[in-house]
């Protein structure tokens, strides 16, 4: 019971001060009436058996609410477990909620850095449109005839206040008028100052100054915002878009209202409210504010506060007026604004140029912006007083009044999907136009959110509510793959004992759904270039050994004649290896694309239409998933016979009595979610001394980090885990229970690979089942990648169902998505969760990887999926020995993967080095 906050308790450092950053362990305490801080703090001192905390009450409007907070100690625990923890702590002082500060429970387009030249990234494809931005810079003024309301009705938004909740807003020219820092407030650090500090740690630096520009932009300068006459007062809350503390936003919301703003734009959102916030916007409205939120970005439904009801949500829209690709939509959609490909000011952490414009801004943040002004517009042509009187005489808030007006007046475009994109596009010239009096009202917007979609209207979750939404947003999530961007772990998150028992059977079972997206993998056009062009070769280097640039030329001197030889020759050794699995008519198509993508290279001035996904598909699918198989492992070793071997075969059997007795120690690591179901979450293999290696986000799914004062870092099981050997992972007779972490790199790796950070970890294992020995462990020590003669690896892993693996786009590219799936088909057979071996190259060696401040992992490109990771990686150069630990990737891109000499070697994993031993002599 309350063990991390008792452990919390005694190692945090109290500051006595009530700064809210966002990164730290908090809780927010609803207590059943007003209640004394100090009182208060006496009961949870005690409870806990510490008093390192620091206590206060959340807002000044709230008597009832505490904010509970642990000074210097990072959020490094699911939000599954802290929301259980919040549950116990609740049950514990009799409150009516407790909710818990957590990391961003998934990631956006806005959350993660722009990828630089020719390197793609997984999140940015998903969510960004790939269109060419329009050079005028007024066109989304346009869209939605801002421009035309301001020279119609002589108004520019002047006069009018509005607050905006975000990173801040640093300096530029674009901002250089229309923003009111003094009546701003920085609530993250606790001072007055709201400016953005541009900090790389940030989720996302430099955010609300773009959102800022969007709105108050003068005209006289490159961007022009939907209310240049109006002052934009900045809250700093939040270091990124996703937001997991909402304390500092409810501050924002009555600091914006006791400022005298009339409208806040929210450009940020997350799985869930809490009450604290809840109540701020219903005080915001209540006043009269029109309150505004982003729909929400890439998770495809609508996130908070944008699905709060007193809210208006806004959805994003292209040049033409149709929904931007990375849109959330959903009922909960008021109205559409544009998104794709704004000019916006921009900073970047260590950018000094001050009137940076980003002319291809993407994101619903930046919809909201724009409506936010339109309000600002309306509130001016009108008038706050005679507005507010007129709803006042329906019985309405303002917020209701704009509302309807917004609607009544939105363009609807050809094919406009009012169900899930609200009335329309947002035309500003319509709403002013339009008298108050002939605004057409209806009732009050019903409630909405994940958990009443999920659950039901008749689930009552009470104070629940808020895990209740978080965990119904997290399982619509992992039901919905095209929906996920990245997931924290691959069990869905489990409800607390309270809220399980409230589900009873609505709870569904968990599943595995891993996807850990390298930050930047290279762009598959370019790898496939360079490796046609080795290919051709007849070389054995690393295909990153050679460059981009120098592959064309190679490929220019061999000429496109000798280079389709090439791909007949592949063709051909696929079709001797697997007869029954070769569809030569794909194989025409695949080979068209080819040429046609090969001499688009080979002859730039040649116009070939062809788009980015064919191209890269085409040679994909040659040079990966012909070239690189996946094998089955068998309990008789036959996979050795496996005709999908094609030409690593000799590699193997040369190799064979090095490399079989390491895949042995191979298991698939599972842990037992609420239904008593083995949910597969990774690989883990067998050291010496009872030993299993695997990654930090593996453990990350099942073990939660308790904070110690001695050094050490305890971590608690939050569930049942099991490591089982048969490589169909069906004979409980090789199931081994995991009984506790010995160690782990020292930092959770969140969402998306972390380069900086070590992504491994070692279980202790219970060697006895009752039923057999577990298999040799893996004891023949180590070596390099760093090795330039160790070009050949095998990796060793249980591949899991491929639910969030990135294809081609299905509704830009709908042919190649459905073969892109069948060539998968070819190589798992629709198995999953059972022991493959992946032979291939080494790409980039240790210090190779721009993304990899630490020089401690390597590249290389087997074929893995989610479930791989913790895979053991083995040489197969002489003598055959461990080399690395398998980490992160994307199916059929660069894969990712500590080199443990390395790490040894740096210090950073010494706790590894009696247990494996060093390089081989």
């Amino acid at each position: 019971m309350l063990d991390l906050l008792k452990a919390a308790s005694r190692v945090a450092v109290s500051t006595g001060r009530d700064n809210l950053p966002t990164d730290i362990l908090s809780f927010t305490l609803e207590y059943p009436g007003p209640v004394s801080p100090e009182a208060a703090r006496a009961e949870i001192a005690a409870l806990l058996g510490g008093n390192s905390f620091d206590l206060f009450l959340a807002t000044d409007a709230d008597d009832d609410l505490l904010v509970l907070q642990f000074p210097g100690l990072p959020i490094e625990q699911s939000p599954g477990y802290l929301f259980a923890q919040a549950g116990e702590l609740r049950d514990a002082l009799g409150l009516v909620s407790v909710t818990p500060d957590i990391s961003p429970p998934f990631t956006d387009v806005e959350s993660v850095a722009p990828p630089i030249e020719n390197v793609g990234d997984v999140i940015w494809d998903l969510c960004r449109a790939h269109t060419a931005p329009l050079p005028d810079p007024d066109w989304a003024l346009k869209l939605i005839k801002a421009d035309r309301a301001m020279t119609r009705f002589g108004v520019s938004g002047a006069g009018q206040r509005i607050g905006q909740p975000d990173t801040g807003v640093a300096a530029h020219r674009e901002l250089d008028q229309g923003v009111d820092k003094a009546r701003g407030y920085n609530f993250v650090d606790g001072t007055p100052d709201p400016t953005d500090p541009l900090s790389p740690q940030m989720g996302s630096p430099g955010h609300g100054t773009g959102t800022a520009s969007l709105v108050t932009s003068r005209r006289s300068h490159h961007v022009t915002g939907s209310a240049p006459g109006a002052t934009l007062i900045p809250f700093r809350t939040n270091n990124a878009v996703v937001v997991g503390a909402w304390v500092p936003v409810a501050r924002a919301l009555d600091r914006a209202r006791n400022q005298g703003c009339r409208v806040v734009t929210m450009s940020l959102g997350s799985a869930f409210g809490p009450s604290v916030m809840r109540r701020a916007v219903a005080r915001a409205v209540s006043a009269d504010l029109i309150v505004l939120a982003a729909a929400g970005n890439c998770v495809r439904f609508v996130t908070y506060p944008a699905f709060d009801r007193n809210v208006i949500a806004v959805a994003g829209v292209d040049h033409a007026g149709n929904r931007w690709r990375g849109s959330c939509r959903g009922p909960e959609v008021d109205i559409s604004a544009p998104a794709e490909n704004l000019h916006v000011a921009r900073r970047r952490p260590g950018e000094t140029d001050l009137a940076d414009v980003n002319i291809g801004g993407q994101g619903t943040s930046f919809a909201v912006a724009l409506t936010a002004g339109v309000a600002a517009l309306w509130l001016e042509r009108f008038g706050w007083d005679p507005l507010r009187q007129e709803a006042h005489r329906r019985g309405l808030p303002l917020q209701e009044l704009f509302r309807a007006a917004l609607r009544q007046t939105a363009r609807c475009p050809l094919g406009w999907d009012t169900d899930l994109m609200g009335a329309g596009v947002v035309d500003a010239e319509a709403l002013l136009a339009l008298d108050p009096q002939d605004i057409v009202t209806g009732p009050v917007p019903e409630a909405a959110g994940p958990a009443l979609s999920l659950f039901g209207p008749d689930l009552n979750t009470g104070g629940l509510q808020a895990e209740a939404d978080f965990v119904a947003f997290d399982w619509r999530l992992r039901a919905e793959p095209e929906a996920s961007i990245t997931l924290e772990n691959a069990m869905r998150e489990q409800p607390s004992p309270a809220l399980a028992a409230l589900l009873g059977d609505r709870a569904p079972i968990g599943a595995p759904g891993l996807v850990l997206a390298p930050v930047a993998p290279p762009a598959p056009l370019d790898r496939a270039m360079r490796r046609l062009a080795v290919g051709r070769s007849g070389t054995t280097e690393s295909a990153s050994d050679i460059s981009y640039e120098a592959s064309v030329e190679r490929l220019r001197g061999e000429g496109l004649d000798a280079v389709m030889e090439t791909v007949s020759e592949l063709f051909q050794l696929k079709a001797e290896a697997a007869p029954d699995l070769v569809d030569t008519t794909m194989q025409a198509e695949a080979a068209d694309r080819i040429r046609q993508a090969v001499q688009s290279h080979l002859d730039p001035d040649r116009e070939v239409h062809m788009s980015a996904g064919e191209v890269g598909f085409a040679l994909e699918a040659l040079v990966q998933l012909t070239g690189r198989p996946a094998i089955r492992v068998q309990a008789d070793g036959s996979e050795l016979f496996d005709p999908m071997l094609g030409t690593w075969k000799a590699d193997l059997l040369t190799a064979v009595s090095r490399w079989q007795p390491l895949v042995r120690a191979v298991g698939r690591i599972d842990a037992q979610n609420a239904q008593g179901t083995w949910v597969h979450v990774g690989t883990g293999f067998l050291l010496s001394d009872g030993l299993v290696m695997t990654n930090r986000h593996v453990i990350d799914a099942f073990a939660e980090p308790i904070p110690s004062t001695d050094g050490l870092r305890p971590f608690h099981l939050r569930f049942p885990v099991s490591i089982i050997f048969d490589p169909e992972a069906q004979d409980d007779d090789t199931r081994f229970t995991l009984t506790e972490v010995a160690t782990a790199g020292a930092a959770r790796i969140g969402r998306t690979v972390n380069m900086s950070r070590l992504d491994m970890a070692l279980l202790r294992i219970d060697p006895d089942n009752g039923r057999a020995p577990p298999p040799d462990p893996i004891d023949r020590g180590l070596i390099s990648t760093t090795d330039t003669d160790l070009t050949k690896i095998l990796v060793a892993g249980y591949p899991a169902e491929p639910r969030s693996v990135r294809g081609p786009d299905p509704r830009q590219d709908k042919d190649n998505y459905l073969a892109f799936w069948a060539r998968l088909g070819e190589l798992y057979g629709d198995k999953y969760g059972v022991k493959y071996i992946s032979p291939g190259m080494i790409e980039a060696r240790p210090g190779a990887l721009a993304t990899d401040p630490r020089g401690w992992a390597f590249s290389h490109d087997a074929t893995t999926l989610p479930g791989n990771s913790g895979s053991a990686i083995v040489s197969l150069h002489s003598p055959g020995q461990l080399c690395g630990l398998h980490f992160g990737g994307q199916s059929l891109e660069t894969n990712l993967a500590h080199d443990i000499q390395t790490v040894l070697n740096m210090g950073d994993g010494a706790f590894l080095t009696d247990l494996i031993g060093g390089t081989d002599e």
